[in-house]
C-alpha cells in the first residue's frame, strides 16, 4: 500500500466505528476524531502527534511499535488500556497524553509515565493502577478513583482533596505535602494494618 494512503493530516474523522481490525503503518498529525469507537483493535507502527479525541470510545486497544504524542481527551470512555506505556513517545520532553477532560477510565495502566502538574480533576478514573508513575503537583481533586491504586509513584504536592475511592500505599509512594480531605484522608492507613476506634 502507498505511504501516502496512510498518512493523514488536519483531517477531521467523524462517527466511524472499528472493530477488531489491526490498523498498520498509519501517521495522523493534528487530526481530530468525532464520535468515533474503536473496540478490540490493534495499532501496530502507528503514529498520533497532536491528535484530539471528542466522545470517543476506545476500548481494549493493544499496541505495538506505535505512538501517542501530546493527544487530548474530551468526554471519551478509555476502557481497558493497558499500553499507555508502550505507546510513549520518543524524547525526554514527550508525553502521550496532554489533556483528559469529563473522561471515564476504567481498568487503565499507566506504568513509569511522568504526569507532573497534570489535571486529572475532571475525570472519573476506576480500578485503574498507576505505577511507577511521576505525579508531583498533579491535580486529582474531586475525582472518582474508586479502586484505583498507586504504587510507588511520587504524589509530592499532589493534590487528592474531595477525591473518593483511591488506594494509596503510604510505604511505598513518596507523598509529602500532598493534599487530602476528611474522611477519604483515613484510607491511606489501611496499609499499616492498625486498628481505629
Amino acid at each position: 500500500m502507498n505511504m501516502l494512503e496512510n498518512y493523514y493530516e488536519e483531517q477531521v474523522i467523524k462517527d466511524r466505528k472499528y472493530q477488531n481490525i489491526t490498523k498498520e503503518q498509519y501517521q495522523f498529525i493534528d487530526c481530530t476524531f468525532e464520535n468515533c469507537s474503536f473496540e478490540d483493535c490493534k495499532i501496530t507502527g502507528c503514529v498520533f502527534v497532536n491528535c484530539k479525541f471528542y466522545n470517543c470510545n476506545i476500548i481494549s486497544l493493544t499496541s505495538k511499535h506505535s505512538e501517542i504524542k501530546n493527544a487530548a481527551f474530551h468526554k471519551c470512555n478509555l476502557i481497558g488500556l493497558h499500553c499507555w506505556n508502550e505507546l510513549l513517545p520518543v524524547g525526554k520532553y514527550a508525553h502521550s497524553i496532554d489533556k483528559l477532560e469529563n473522561c471515564h477510565l476504567k481498568y487503565n495502566s499507566f506504568i513509569e509515565m511522568s504526569f507532573r502538574k497534570f489535571d486529572f480533576s475532571s475525570n472519573m478514573i476506576q480500578e485503574s493502577i498507576f505505577e511507577k508513575c511521576d505525579l508531583q503537583e498533579s491535580n486529582f481533586m474531586d475525582c472518582r478513583l474508586e479502586a484505583t491504586q498507586f504504587f510507588r509513584c511520587d504524589i509530592r504536592n499532589a493534590d487528592f482533596r474531595d477525591a473518593k475511592g483511591y488506594a494509596i500505599d503510604i510505604l511505598t509512594n513518596k507523598i509529602k505535602q500532598a493534599k487530602f480531605s476528611y474522611p477519604e484522608v483515613m484510607s491511606l492507613l489501611t496499609s499499616l494494618e492498625i486498628e481505629i476506634d
